[in-house]
């Protein structure tokens, strides 16, 4: 049983809580029950709202009327306007990595997370497999070196991650496929065909989404 400490019970609840959804302990959908919450965590509910609080700025959960907390779920439009958010900010980083020079700096990166994603996917660690999936796309930003376009694409991580695991990975071919995905825009910006990575990168966040259990 996960035990909190007195000292910034908040932020240690914040981190509990957000690890119960990425783990999809927690469904998309469904409520979360403070006073069982608070049960488990052997606190008050004063910090555990204040992580959900937290929680709904970062965009894993929302408040109903009934100020319930439940974490989000995805509709068809609703992931699509993220993914196409997403989309743009991810090209729009690459395009200026691209103008200013940063593509040396950026293919390390990337090459070091396709190392990484193969290997969690041989050993079948999914969720650090999806971690390192979110760090692909993170490169970018890194390799960019703007802080406030870093900040802002770390706020959407989460979602991202969630959206990856729900959709883009849901199972084995799925996974596959994605390394694969990042394979071609690696050799795509190698080679620099910035048009094929346009074009990679629109296949890659532009998908339909789909219900589905993942593995």
């Amino acid at each position: 049983m996960a035990e909190v400490k007195k000292f910034s019970m908040r932020d240690q609840c914040y981190s509990i809580i957000r690890e119960k959804i990425l783990c999809q302990e927690y469904n998309l959908g469904e409520f979360i029950n403070i006073v069982s919450l608070s049960n488990e965590l052997s606190v008050s509910n004063t910090p555990i709202r204040e992580a959900l609080t937290q929680l709904e700025a970062d965009g894993l959960v929302t408040s109903t009327m009934n100020s319930k907390a439940q974490v989000i779920s995805f509709t068809e439009e609703s992931f699509r306007e993220i993914s196409q958010m997403i989309h743009i900010l991810v090209k729009g980083a690459y395009e200026l990595c691209v103008e200013e020079d940063r593509i040396k700096q950026l293919l390390p990166l990337m090459e070091n997370s396709l190392v990484q994603q193969e290997i969690y996917l041989s050993k079948g660690c999914y969720y650090q497999f999806t971690h390192e999936s979110v760090n692909f796309d993170r490169c970018i930003f890194k390799a960019l070196g703007n802080s406030q376009l870093l900040k802002v694409f770390k706020g959407l991580s989460n979602i991202l991650f969630l959206m990856y695991r729900t959709n883009h990975q849901k199972n084995e071919q799925e996974r596959i496929r994605s390394v694969a995905e990042h394979q071609q825009i690696v050799s795509a910006i190698a080679s620099s065909k910035h048009t094929e990575v346009a074009y990679l990168l629109n296949a890659h966040y532009n998908k339909p989404y789909k219900e589905s259990n993942i593995d």
